[in-house]
Parts: structure tokens; C-alpha cells; sequence
């Protein structure tokens, strides 16, 4: 009796630091990630733990989750963190950061929905595919197009977003649209699709700047009438800078979808929650809470 006595008490006093052990991991690595679902174990075992921990509390888990590959276990997912408003860093004064933008915040909200947790691994754009092959990160966010190219090495998911490029011009003009522009001087960017857009209007002067912000200038000091660039880039420079509007072109071809590896476990789950927000209204609300009720198309 005695020995049983003390062999109990080893085992409730092992079992004890364990768990200990395994919550200070936890809350670490939630604190590095900035996410709010609960964490996986860095030995792989966090689905296996927290659905044991359902088992043991009695909350199961939602109806269809039971299986889900999100549960219980943090994705690494390649962005590049340079796209604002899509993907961003924000660093605050203790020198810790946190990934913020559109893409970012549809990317949590799928995952989360799913009982997951993300951590973000900021890299050059052209370098995603490659990590991608290379087992690196699980997907990457969505600034990349489903092109034929890519299909053949990647996944991709339901296309979310069509960028659209934008008219600016002062607050009193009215330019809905490339007809309107007729006759005006037109600022575009150096070396960007927006100088076959500017000077295919009959009958404008065009003039090329280096950068999108030497454009918004020009036109607000009346050296030209509007500027053309990218309407996501638009709408910030319209929150900094007083006077001036937008009208947003047709789409184009270019648009946004999440890539993932071939056969990843995660797609079929990620997809499906993707079209679900597609259709209830949770990704429209995302996107107007970055950019404007003007990007959400019918």
C-alpha cells in the first residue's frame, strides 16, 4: 500500500510539470506569433493534446471540427510585408511587431475559424513560391494570381480581391472614368502599366514621375489634373492628404488567391471557410474596413 501510495503520487507530481512545462511553451510562442488560438506544441502533438483536452473537459469540439488540421495548430505562412494596406508590419516602442493589413487579416480570421493559429514569416514576394516547395511555410497570403504558370506547382485558392487601378484628382473636379480624362494632363509612374493606361487617352498630355507620392503631388499642386495608380495605393494617399478623390477603374485581370503546396491538408478546410465568408458578407466587411465599399464587386 505504501509503495502504491508513493507511485501515485510520482505519477500526479510528473503529470503536474508537464503540464506547467507544456503552458509556459504555450503562452511564449503566442506571445512571439501575436495570434489568440491556442498553440501546438513545438514537438507536433498540440492537435493530439487539445483534442485529449476536449475529451477530458467534456467541450467538444464544433460539429465537422473533429477533424479538422487546423485544430490545435499553428501555420506558417509566407507574406511580404511591404504591400500595405495588405500586409504590413507595424512595430511598436518595445521593439516587438505586428503583422497587420487585409490579406493578414483574412488569412487570421480563416485559420482562427478552423482552431488554428498563424505565425507570419515576412520574405521578398519572389521568394514564396520557392519556400513553399522547400516545406518553409505551410501557404502564402494572398497577393499572389492563380496564374497557368503557378498551377502547376501551386494550389490556389477561391480568387478573394481584384485590385483595380484608380483616377485621383482635387476635390471639385469629377473624373469617373479614362473618357472624362480627355484633353487633361494625366501623372503616371515611371515604368508601370499606368503609362500605357495614361497615354491611351485621346487628346491628354501625360507626364511620367519616379513614385506614386510625386504623383499625388502633382496633382495637388495643380501641375496636372488627375494621377492613375493602384487604387488600394489610392485610398491611403487619400487619408494623409486633404482635397483630393478617387474613382476606381474597371478590374483587370490581375487578381488575389491564397497558394498552397500540392495535396496540402490545410486547402480543403481553408477554401471552404473562404467561400463561406464569401458568401455571408464576413469578407466584404474585411475588406471595406481597409479600403472602401468601392472595391466590393457585385
Amino acid at each position: 500500500m505504501k509503495k502504491l501510495t508513493l507511485f501515485l503520487c510520482a505519477a500526479i507530481t510528473a503529470t503536474a510539470l508537464t503540464a506547467c512545462g507544456g503552458a509556459s511553451q504555450e503562452t511564449t510562442a503566442a506571445v512571439e506569433t501575436q495570434t489568440t488560438v491556442a498553440q501546438s506544441e513545438e514537438s507536433g502533438s498540440g492537435k493530439k493534446q487539445a483534442q485529449t483536452e476536449n475529451e477530458e473537459t467534456g467541450n467538444a469540439l464544433p460539429e465537422g471540427q473533429e477533424n479538422n488540421p487546423f485544430q490545435g495548430q499553428t501555420v506558417k505562412v509566407g507574406c511580404s510585408a511591404t504591400f500595405v494596406p495588405f500586409e504590413s508590419i507595424e512595430m511598436a516602442a518595445d521593439g516587438s511587431k505586428t503583422y497587420t493589413g487585409m490579406n493578414i487579416d483574412i488569412i487570421k480570421e480563416i485559420v482562427e475559424k478552423n482552431g488554428g493559429m498563424v505565425e507570419f514569416v515576412d520574405m521578398p514576394f519572389k521568394s514564396l513560391m520557392a519556400a513553399i516547395q522547400a516545406n518553409q511555410i505551410d501557404f502564402c497570403s494572398g497577393g499572389m494570381a492563380p496564374t497557368d504558370e503557378r498551377r502547376q506547382t501551386l494550389d490556389f485558392s477561391e480568387i478573394f480581391f481584384y485590385p483595380r487601378n484608380a483616377i485621383v484628382y482635387r476635390t471639385g473636379d469629377s473624373y469617373p472614368d479614362l473618357d472624362s480624362l480627355k484633353g487633361k494632363t494625366i501623372a503616371y509612374v515611371f515604368g508601370t502599366n499606368y503609362q500605357q493606361v495614361a497615354e491611351g487617352v485621346e487628346g491628354a498630355q501625360t507626364v511620367g514621375i519616379q513614385g506614386s507620392p510625386a504623383c499625388i503631388e502633382e496633382v495637388k499642386s495643380k501641375r496636372a489634373d488627375a494621377c492613375i495608380v493602384d487604387g488600394a495605393g489610392a485610398t491611403e494617399f487619400l487619408k494623409q492628404n486633404e482635397g483630393l478623390e478617387m474613382s476606381l477603374l474597371e478590374k483587370t485581370d490581375d487578381c488575389f488567391a491564397i497558394g498552397f503546396p500540392k495535396e496540402s491538408p490545410y486547402y480543403e478546410a481553408f477554401n471552404k471557410t473562404l467561400k463561406d465568408m464569401m458568401e455571408n458578407g464576413e469578407l466584404d466587411e474585411i475588406i471595406t474596413s481597409h479600403l472602401s465599399e468601392q472595391f466590393i464587386l457585385d
